[in-house]
């Protein structure tokens, strides 16, 4: 026997705990103090069955908790105030006495918390949380119509499981029309609460200027920048454009207002869904060169830059189509001026180096062998440690350390095409990314932000060149990653991550639209005799489903319990030898034995009520006992 008292207390905290757990790394200092002394407090009052402080004592402390935090809400802090309001009040229910009202604000107090939690993070863990909070809440309530009965009131162990068996059943009742309807109902093109979410930032490291130069030491982060569901393709053609950096100051290379080009893409497209986490980058990255880009509300630049235009911080899905051969064709040549823009102060060395390419080449792509050439001969080194500062940071790479990041390489390298008359930009985006063979997708890390140039030859268009690629160490830099088992186990997680988001978070308006469409086509093409026939095995399968169901649902009926059975051969056996043909169900068994004064009855009903009565299965030697009185008949046996 279980005290149906202490079965509510433990399940008012483990909804409670379901609400706290994903919203508790977003609270402050002091919601986070008060929500484990509240936690504690009320446990251990719970467990000694007093509580000094009345329930009025606690409302009244809400009060300056609520006025506090209500000077604090403003537009640009819409959400601190109010899930601190949230785990405090939730905190302050836990720590109090607490009846069936109580419990009741508890389960409503933890699934506000919980839904607050998706305002910073909508994972697979929150739907986990959601359906085992569901669970526990059914069964709350289940319990609490008993114990608004009789608090003192104690479950059999029979009766627990009927009660786990309600709450399991009444979540999964909803779960057929949630799956019907998910498809169906009418999206937002903003997430429901999009007016009270700030947007949600990311340490990057991609970003939209480069300076070499600001820090000695690069910092790298594993922080995810996007999926691209697509087929595996070589290291090579692992270019993920970003942005394109066309103007400098100093040693700042920053993004212009692009002139007008005519970009013509020819050879094989690879096709990719791209999944980008939340950010405040309106760039919209794509394997190199991007040919075309569908996403509502984004905007290609003339230099295939793609930006999203809508609001930013939000889960989003997009299909390009690029070209990635390493060139984007031209056709009626560029801005040459614009491109060849030097900033006022370039150094002299850099400028006499500069010079001398010049005089050494007769046109852009000699000029461009011969700078291949000097950075290849030159030891220069790829690392993100001890690298040069300061305004002559660049100087110091090229003559004297000869030791930097991408942004060395490239800042340098566009800076003395542009300084020897060759046309040059600067491309960021990303190098690289890890296949998830379970996925079908590469993952993408801030880490493999990169930088790297591209070069105008007349006749060719811009042409990719990556100057980290000459670093003497760029072979082990650019190595393939081992399949360990640790990765193998991350990857299989990621997966389960990713299907979450491709199948639910980003799952909007436009998809709907676009499913409708697809749908609409296939039933156009439809021809009625080879639907019947295609639908005729699954109409068997669907019918043999059913049956099994109702096998299932009526096995009692079909396969009865050995109890059972025994009692249908007990009434039949009356009416046959003692012509009495009790009514089931209105008739008992010791009323029967009265009806028909035999000894065998009365000997069957008094063994079978032995057991019936109290709540337990016929033992075995009972059962025994009873099928030989059954079997023996009740002819001549009276009493």
């Amino acid at each position: 026997m279980v005290s149906i008292n202490l079965l509510i207390v433990v399940l008012a905290y483990a909804i409670a705990l379901c609400g706290l757990i994903p919203l508790f790394p977003w609270l402050e200092t002091a919601p986070r103090l008060i929500l484990a002394a509240g936690m504690i407090a009320g446990i251990w009052q719970d467990r000694r069955g007093v509580w000094p402080l009345k329930n009025w004592i606690f409302n009244a402390a809400i009060v300056p908790v609520f006025l506090y935090y209500a000077v604090q809400f403003s537009r640009s802090n819409p959400v601190q105030p109010v899930i601190s309001v949230l785990a405090i009040m939730l905190a302050v229910r836990c720590a109090g006495p607490k009846n069936v009202r109580h419990y009741l604000q508890i389960s409503a107090l933890s699934l506000f918390c919980l839904a607050s939690s998706s305002l910073f993070d909508l994972s697979p863990l929150f739907l986990a949380y959601l359906g085992l909070m569901l669970f526990l809440v059914a069964v709350l309530l289940v319990l609490l119509t008993f114990y608004g009965l009789d608090p003192r009131l104690r479950l059999a162990r029979s009766d627990l499981r009927r009660v786990l068996a309600a709450g399991v059943l009444l979540p999964l009742a909803s779960l057929p029309l949630m799956i019907f309807f998910f498809p169906l109902l009418p999206r937002t093109q903003l997430p429901l609460w999009n007016f009270l979410a700030a947007p949600a930032t990311r340490t990057t490291g991609f970003s939209d200027q480069v300076e070499p130069g600001n820090s000695a030491v690069a910092g790298t982060s594993r922080v995810l920048a996007f999926r691209a569901e697509m087929p595996l393709q070589t290291q090579q053609q692992l270019y993920w454009r970003g942005t394109v950096f066309n103007r400098v100051e100093g040693r700042r290379w920053l993004r212009g207002v692009p002139p007008p080009e005519h970009d013509v893409f020819s050879g094989p497209r690879i096709s990719q869904v791209i999944y980008p986490e939340p950010g405040s980058s309106r760039a919209l990255p794509a394997l190199d060169v991007p040919a075309s880009l569908t996403l509502r509300r984004s905007q290609r630049q003339p230099d295939s830059v793609y930006e999203f235009q809508g609001t930013v911080g939000k889960r989003i899905a997009y299909t390009a189509e690029s070209v990635a051969t390493g060139r984007l064709s031209i056709t009626g040549g560029i801005n040459r001026p614009f491109y060849v823009t030097l900033p006022r102060n370039l150094p002299e060395r850099i400028r006499q180096l500069a010079d001398s390419i010049r005089g050494q080449g007769n046109s852009d792509a000699s000029r461009l062998e011969r700078l291949e050439t000097f950075f290849r001969n030159g030891n220069f080194r790829y690392s993100l440690t001890g690298m040069p500062t300061g305004d002559h940071a660049l100087e110091q790479f090229l003559f004297e350390s000869k030791q930097g990041n991408c942004e060395f390489f490239a800042s340098s390298f566009a800076l003395i095409l542009r300084a020897a008359g060759v046309p040059a930009r600067l491309v960021g985006g990303y190098l690289g990314g890890e296949y998830n063979q379970l996925g079908g997708y590469y993952l993408v890390t801030e880490d493999m932000a990169h930088v790297w140039v591209e070069v105008y030859l007349a006749g060719q268009g811009w042409l990719r060149v990556d100057p980290s690629s000459f670093a003497r160490n760029a072979g082990s830099i650019w190595a393939p990653t081992r399949k360990s088992l640790l990765l193998k186990i991350r990857m299989a997680l990621d997966t389960l991550n990713y299907t979450w988001n491709r199948a639910v978070i980003t799952y909007d308006f436009e998809r709907q639209v676009d499913i409708a469409r697809t749908v609409g086509r296939h039933v156009q093409g439809l021809e009625p005799g080879r639907v019947v026939k295609g639908l005729l095995r699954y109409l068997v399968w669907l019918a043999g489903v059913a049956g099994l169901i109702m096998l299932l649902v009526r096995r009692k009926q079909f396969f009865p319990p050995r109890e059972e059975r025994l009692l249908r051969a007990f009434y039949r056996r009356v009416e046959r030898d003692c012509g009495v043909r009790p009514e089931r169900g209105r008739v008992g068994l010791f009323e029967i034995a009265d009806l028909t004064g035999n000894a065998g009855v009365r000997a069957f009903a008094e063994v079978y009520a032995g057991a019936a009565y109290r709540d337990r299965l016929l033992t075995d030697q009972e059962y025994r006992q009873l099928k030989q009185i059954v079997t023996g008949g009740f002819r001549g046996d009276t009493g």
